[in-house]
């Protein structure tokens, strides 16, 4: 029994984000290591930057007790911040990679379908992709080939080219 092609695409909508959850990750995985390599790099040229200007201050100030208390707070601060920041933003790259995983593995998940279903000698079946996925030009091609499948195995009197 075949869904209706409105069923399908309702089902895809409510489905799990994670259609493909290994690449998916993988992707994921790969840009939170990069950008964790790359903040880190940031954050210590930041810091021993930061750290030597602090020192040379202290060393040239005459209450270097008080001096050094109040900068030594503000680099925890900051570094507090940096911290904050690179959990929202390893948040975000979660959040935007499974997103946009999500738009290429769909239409992957649909034309394997697609195919799985002509193998099996349907050619009823249509790739049926959501509004803002990717590969609209190949699905509309694999669809209408699948019709002219359709009307060679219907035996049509009219002239169908391949």
């Amino acid at each position: 029994m075949t869904d209706a092609p409105q069923d399908r695409i309702m089902k895809r909508q409510l489905s799990n984000f994670l259609l493909k959850p290994l690449l998916q990750t993988k992707i994921g995985l790969y840009c939170i290591i990069l950008s964790l390599l790359f903040t880190a790099i940031i954050a210590g040229l930041l810091y021993v930057n930061l750290a030597q200007i602090f020192r040379l201050i202290v060393e040239m100030t005459e209450a270097p007790e008080e001096v050094q208390t109040i900068l030594w707070n503000q680099l925890s601060s900051l570094q507090a911040w940096v911290y904050l920041s690179l959990g929202i933003y390893i948040l975000a790259v979660v959040t935007l990679s499974i997103w946009y995983t999500h738009k290429l593995v769909g239409p992957v998940v649909a034309f394997t379908r697609h195919f799985e279903a002509l193998e099996r000698g349907d050619f009823t079946a249509r790739t049926i992709l959501r509004k803002h996925d990717a590969f609209h030009d190949a699905a509309a091609a694999l669809n209408k080939a699948t019709e002219t499948l359709e009307k060679k195995a219907k035996g049509t009197s009219e002239k169908v080219p391949l």
